[in-house]
């Protein structure tokens, strides 16, 4: 008979939590509000960090990078991964969920489901996965809310239900990563355009020029693009100039136009009106911030 099968469920529940170190199914869970343009850090810590954003929007920064999120989206970091968070114009409010990456390693085994091996979570968390953006995922946000609430009441037996959810967690995440990232590494093409926009976001590149570099046509490029990000190819384009905008603007002295043009917009208008867009601010007013 298969081991697993010698144990009931609650058993097996009961393992995983009595397994746990000083027996801590998470460290922060939370809804917390921060003002307009409040920081926090920068710093790291060797918990994985999942936060909602419930309203307004936000910038995550990192060593090279800075990424904006808005309502909606989802941020995951990485253990040991130095960051500083900074409200938007508006503030931010999110739920917060941190715990140990032992929680997930603990669902770990050689076991399969059929002919398919369950996800690694080291697979998952990554050096190349640092910090992993979610955009529109009810799912995942739900099951987040459902921890979150089970360690905020602690009604009987909520232990077990945790870790059940911590398990629906641990899937949902892999099946993002790999309907989504993990599908650029896959598809070679896509790859490649990919690649191509991240080493010419800065010059005037369009649909025509990132086609031709992949050798498919401007139609199966966006398709591509919507089936495996869900974005288009210029959304992409525009979401890459944003994010190294932002970057320029907190952290050196030029200005705006500067920035429009070091980004590869060809207008500064064009450039604002995007990035009031995905940020609710203008260039001038987060470089004042």
């Amino acid at each position: 008979m298969n081991k697993i099968t010698e144990y009931s469920l609650w058993e097996v529940l009961e393992q995983i939590t009595s397994s746990l170190k000083s027996k801590r199914l998470a460290d922060v869970f939370r809804f917390t509000s921060f003002c307009p343009f409040e920081t926090y850090g920068p710093h790291k810590h060797m918990r994985i960090e999942i936060n909602y954003i419930k309203k307004g929007n936000c910038i995550l920064h990192l060593d090279n990078e800075s990424i904006s999120f808005h309502e909606g989206d989802i941020m995951i970091i990485t253990p040991h991964v130095e960051h500083q968070f900074e409200a938007g114009a508006n503030g931010t409010i999110l739920m917060q969920l941190e715990f140990l990456p032992e929680i997930f390693s603990l669902f770990h085994s050689n076991i399969k489901v059929g002919t398919e091996p369950i996800p690694t979570p080291s697979f998952l968390f990554s050096k190349e996965n640092r910090l992993i953006k979610i955009v529109n995922n009810v799912g995942v946000m739900r099951t987040i809310q459902r921890i979150v609430n089970e360690m905020e009441h602690k009604g009987p037996h909520y232990r077990y239900l945790v870790v059940m959810y911590y398990a629906e967690l641990l899937i949902l995440l892999y099946r993002y990563m790999h309907e989504t990232y993990l599908s650029i590494c896959t598809n070679e093409l896509l790859k490649k355009a990919v690649c191509y926009i991240r080493h010419n976001y800065q010059t005037d590149i369009n649909i025509n020029d990132i086609a031709e570099y992949a050798s498919i046509s401007e139609r199966y490029l966006r398709k591509l693009f919507s089936q495996n990000l869900n974005l288009s190819p210029l959304d992409y384009l525009n979401q890459i100039r944003i994010n190294k905008s932002i970057e320029l603007l907190k952290n050196t002295e030029k200005s705006v136009k500067e920035v429009c043009f070091l980004c590869g917009f060809q207008s500064p208008q064009y450039f604002s009106r995007i990035f009031k867009q995905q940020m609710g601010l203008s260039p001038r007013e987060m470089a004042k911030s």
